[in-house]
C-alpha cells in the first residue's frame, strides 16, 4: 500500500478488552477505542468485538496490525496455542492479506509466520509502546498502567533496553508489574490495613478492587469502566464503600464516611509505592543513567505521574507525542503505537 491510500487499524487484543487505533494516510490519528473483550470466556468474545469494531469504525478494508497479550487467559492450554487461536479468529472475518502481525525484533510477520514463532508475537504489545516512544524521546523511562498491569521499560539513547523480552523474565525484573489501575484485587497490595486506629488483617478474597479505591477518590470516570466490579453491582462510590467493608469483615453504614476515605488513600498509597519501589529497582539496573524523564501512558497514568513526582522525575504523557493528542491515544498506548509503526514501516 502506497501513503496516499492506505489507512491503518492498530490492533491489540488482550484478555480482557480489544483496543482499536485507527489512523490516515498521513499518520494522524482518527480514532481510539476500547472494547469490552473477556477472552477467558470463549473465543466468540473475540468474534463479537471484532464485529463490533468493524461495525463502528468502518475499518474492514484497512491494514490492519495486530499485537496482543490474550494468549494467556486460561481458555488456552499455553501461548502457542493462544497465539494461533487468536489469529484463526481474526482470520476468519479480517482477510490476511490485510494483515501483519507485530513481532518485536522480528518485524512484521504474516499469520502463518506468527504462529511459527509465536514466542516473538505473544504479550509484545509493551514493546511496540516502548519502540515508539524510543524514536521520539532520546532518555526516559516508559510506563504503562491500565487496568490490570503496569510496564516500566528504560529507554537509553532511543533505544529500548529490557532486561528481558518474554512476560517470565520481566516479573523477575519488574519490568513488568501484576498491578493494575481497575481489576487488582485489594489484597494483592497488602493483607493487613488501618481502620479506626487499629491495623487489622483483611479478608482473603477478591472482595474489592484498584477500581474501587479509585472511585472513591474521584479519580476514575465510571462511564469509561468497562470491567465489571467485584460483586457485578455499579461503580459507584456507595457500591465501592460497601465492597471495601467486605475486606474487613462488616457493613459500609456502620462506619462514617470519613473512615472510608481515609482507608481508600491508605490503598492507594500502597499501590504507588508498589510502583515506585519497582521503578526504582528497574532503574538501579542503569544506575550510570541520572536524567529521568518518565513518559505515562495507560487509563491509571495519574498514578504514574503521582509516582514521578515523588521521584523527583519530569513527567510527559503519551499523547503528546501523536498527532493530533487525543486523551485516548494515552489511554491505549499499544494500539496507537502499532497503528503508526506499521504505517512507518508498511506503507
Amino acid at each position: 500500500m502506497s501513503k496516499q491510500s492506505s489507512y491503518v487499524s492498530g490492533w491489540d487484543i488482550g484478555g480482557a478488552h480489544l483496543k482499536v487505533a485507527r489512523c490516515d494516510h498521513e499518520g494522524q490519528l482518527i480514532e481510539v477505542k476500547q472494547f469490552l473483550c473477556p477472552l477467558w470466556q470463549g473465543l466468540d468474545q473475540l468474534e463479537n468485538a471484532i464485529k463490533a469494531v468493524q461495525t463502528e469504525l468502518n475499518n474492514h478494508n484497512d491494514l490492519t496490525a495486530i499485537t496482543m497479550t490474550g494468549e494467556l487467559v486460561d481458555l488456552f492450554a499455553n501461548r502457542e496455542t493462544g497465539v494461533a487461536e487468536i489469529l484463526d479468529c481474526v482470520s476468519r472475518l479480517i482477510p490476511q492479506q490485510h494483515c501483519q502481525v507485530y513481532a518485536g525484533q522480528q518485524g512484521w510477520l504474516s499469520f502463518d509466520d506468527a504462529k511459527q514463532e509465536w514466542y516473538q508475537v505473544a504479550s509484545r504489545n509493551w514493546q511496540a509502546s516502548a519502540n515508539f516512544v524510543a524514536s521520539k524521546i532520546t532518555n526516559s523511562v516508559f510506563i504503562d498502567l491500565g487496568s490490570t498491569t503496569c510496564d516500566i521499560i528504560p529507554i537509553i539513547s532511543n533505544q529500548v533496553v529490557a532486561s528481558g523480552y518474554d512476560d517470565h523474565h520481566r516479573q523477575i525484573s519488574r519490568e513488568l508489574l501484576y498491578t493494575g489501575t481497575i481489576r487488582t484485587p485489594l489484597i494483592a497490595l497488602t493483607s493487613v490495613a488501618p481502620f479506626n486506629g487499629q491495623l487489622m488483617s483483611l479478608a482473603a478474597e477478591v472482595f474489592a478492587t484498584t477500581g474501587d479505591v479509585w472511585m472513591i477518590l474521584d479519580q476514575l470516570n465510571p462511564s469509561e469502566i468497562l470491567d465489571n466490579s467485584a460483586d457485578d453491582k455499579p461503580w459507584n462510590k456507595a457500591n465501592c464503600v460497601c465492597r471495601l467493608a467486605r475486606l474487613l469483615g462488616t457493613d459500609a453504614h456502620d462506619v462514617e464516611s470519613a473512615s472510608w476515605q481515609l482507608l481508600a488513600k491508605w490503598f492507594a498509597q500502597q499501590q504507588i509505592h508498589q510502583i515506585t519501589n519497582a521503578i526504582l529497582q528497574v532503574l538501579s539496573g542503569h544506575p550510570h543513567q541520572q536524567n529521568h524523564t518518565i513518559v505515562g501512558a495507560g487509563i491509571g497514568r495519574f498514578i504514574i505521574k503521582q509516582c514521578a513526582a515523588q521521584l523527583g522525575y519530569d513527567y510527559i504523557d503519551f499523547a503528546t507525542l501523536c498527532q493530533p493528542e487525543l486523551t485516548a491515544a494515552a489511554d491505549h498506548a499499544p494500539a496507537v503505537a502499532v497503528a503508526l509503526l506499521a504505517w512507518q514501516e508498511l506503507t
